[in-house]
């Protein structure tokens, strides 16, 4: 049973129905380097342009590029009272209904990739991880089942000197999702580029490249194998938006050592089913 957690803001004052601002339907899953779907128009245009028009400045801080708001801090819980389109995009993944889409649009992936929980139970949860905890391997407090799922809406910005190293996040994330509020060519970008990887080295392999465009989404499962990187960012107009959206559990749901040869079967096995 789950732990009772008093929340640090009334989480009940943004989540309601959500809305069909996004769309999101069963995307064909790409297999090479490591599972993922990609989507060119992920948000209806009207609510797009909104976002872009209202996207925040983010201030320095914690967070993969250094410049971030985070549910919790100030500026994200003015963002989501002053600006509907905002609010519209917390509400449509703070839902069952984006829980449901994840587990389907992948269900192929689960199984060969050792998920450790059983997602036909899986149910979302209005849980806030904290900027200590985002930051940490484990939660220091577990206060739900691991079927109970939760999401992170997280908005960024990539400024001059940003990359990401070839790594896979935490274990406890189930899936990651990356919504890009930006255009590569028109911000005049010398990388940022998203690289997918077969391998835990950028030298191993010749890596599947996405430059971001403007509402093109990403997302894959957090599996052993999801190697992803950003390269440098050594020259930019303006900032790389993005928004990267986690569906996550409480404990490692995901095992971290996949042998080579192991995972070479499960993906012949999972091109299989696909095909």
């Amino acid at each position: 049973m789950s732990l009772a957690l008093e929340p640090a803001i009334n989480t009940n004052r943004f989540l309601q129905t959500p809305s069909t601002l996004c769309d999101l339907p069963q995307l064909n899953v790409v297999v090479e380097p490591f599972p993922h779907v990609v989507h060119d128009r992920l948000i209806a245009p009207e609510h797009y342009a909104e976002l872009c028009r209202s996207f925040p400045t983010c201030p320095p801080s914690t967070g993969p590029t250094g410049f971030s708001l985070y549910w919790g801090d100030e500026g994200y819980e003015r963002l989501l009272q002053e600006q509907p389109a905002w609010r519209a995009l917390f509400n449509t993944f703070h839902s069952q209904q984006f829980i449901d889409w994840g587990r389907e649009q992948f269900a192929a992936v689960w199984d060969e990739a050792g998920c450790k929980i059983n997602l036909s139970e899986a149910r979302y949860v209005p849980y806030r991880e904290d900027r200590v905890d985002k930051e940490r391997a484990t939660l220091r407090r577990i206060v739900h089942e691991p079927n109970e799922l939760w999401v992170r809406m997280d908005i960024h910005q990539g400024q001059m000197g940003y990359d990401r190293g070839v790594h896979v996040d935490h274990a406890r994330r189930l899936i990651s999702m990356l919504i890009y509020m930006c255009d590569h060519t028109a911000n005049q970008m010398v990388g940022g580029e998203l690289f997918l990887h077969s391998g835990a080295r950028r030298q191993s392999d010749r890596p599947t490249r996405i430059r971001p465009r403007h509402n093109l989404m990403v997302a894959f499962p957090c599996t052993a194998r999801s190697y992803h990187s950003v390269s440098e960012i050594t020259s930019m107009a303006v900032p790389r938006n993005y928004v990267q959206v986690h569906i996550s559990s409480s404990v490692d749901i995901w095992p971290r050592e996949a042998t080579p040869g192991k995972w070479r079967r499960r993906l012949k096995s999972l091109k299989r089913r696909l095909m």
